[in-house]
């Protein structure tokens, strides 16, 4: 075996060793801290970026904790970290601000951020930075210069537009409070016209004649037709002689009727009237029987009766 044919195997190996070292350092995460200067005078101020470049996008980033203040330094801002995306890089970036006020030589610490990429977590640092903060160089050589006298502004009414805008609102606020509750003040009460209440017999009558002209019958229904007949006219024996006819069957209360009083005589003379109405109206809607017309216009008729003839007289009222 010759030298060459010896020496291809460890070629090989070579390249694919220098492919594996390519993809890890490609695939690795990125973390770096910069700044816009190094040196400020007392009191400026100084811009520095945390920035994370993502192996993968799968990688998760815990970010770095940034203090309220470094030794000799002031933090001013703390900006939101962005998200920048480019074609096949993903990058997270957050700007601060910073401040001194001493003069003197500082570091921005390092800052550290937890990568977990799958089941690997580790912790990667940036690089502290170095600051100088310089104080206002002052020309000994010059004379010291007296202190200058205040100078008086000119007086401008525009300067004070606002404040007399608010003024003027405000007085015209108060004026049309005080037209509207001292001026006008007797305000019209608009009259209620009081509508007067309905007799049992003239609310029975009015339900009545809406019911006939409903013509529900005519239509086809009439067990509608007879259970709004028969609730009416038991409706208005409650509110003229106080009896519980809705709570009643047709027997119980055709019972009732027979120990009624000399002041409902009246009402036991029309016992026939009343019984043949609710005994056709329980054939309708129970026994689903089906009267005839006529039978259909008795009812309305004997219904009527039985109102007109015990209704109560004007000094006699409800009983």
């Amino acid at each position: 075996m010759t030298f060459r044919s010896k020496l291809i195997p460890f070629i090989l190996v070579f390249l694919q060793l220098l492919c594996c070292m390519g993809s890890m350092a490609h695939a690795q995460t990125l973390v770096r801290a910069r700044a816009d200067a190094n040196r400020i005078t007392i009191g400026d101020q100084i811009r520095f970026w945390l920035e994370v470049q993502p192996a993968t996008s799968q990688t998760k980033v815990g970010w770095a904790h940034i203090p309220d203040s470094i030794p000799g330094l002031e933090i001013i801002e703390k900006g939101p970290v962005d998200t920048i995306k480019a074609s096949d890089t993903l990058l997270f970036r957050q700007r601060i601000i910073l401040t001194g006020f001493d003069s003197g030589a500082y570091y921005i610490p390092a800052f550290s951020f937890e990568v977990q990429d799958g089941n690997q977590t580790q912790l990667l640092f940036t690089d502290s930075l170095p600051l100088q903060v310089h104080t206002i160089e002052v020309d000994t050589t010059q004379a010291i210069k007296p202190i200058k006298e205040i100078i008086e502004v000119p007086f401008s009414i525009w300067d004070y537009w606002m404040i007399i805008v608010g003024i003027l609102l405000l007085l015209g606020l108060l004026v049309f409070l005080w037209y509207y509750f001292v001026k006008n003040k007797k305000v019209k009460i608009p009259t209620i016209s009081k509508q007067p209440v309905e007799k049992p017999h003239q609310k029975a009558m009015r339900l009545l004649n809406e019911l006939e002209a409903k013509q529900r019958w005519q239509q086809g229904q009439v067990k509608e037709y007879y259970s709004e007949l028969s609730d009416i006219t038991r409706i208005y024996l409650e509110e003229r002689f106080g009896i519980a006819a809705m709570e009643q069957t047709t027997d119980e209360l055709l019972a009732t009727l027979k120990k009624q009083s000399d002041a409902r005589a009246e009402l036991r003379r029309l016992r026939s009237e009343l019984k043949v109405l609710l005994r056709t109206a329980d054939l309708a809607k129970f026994a689903k029987a089906s009267p005839l017309p006529q039978e259909h216009i008795d009812c309305m008729t004997a219904a009527k009766e039985i109102v007109i003839r015990t209704q109560a007289n004007e000094e006699e009222g409800a009983l």
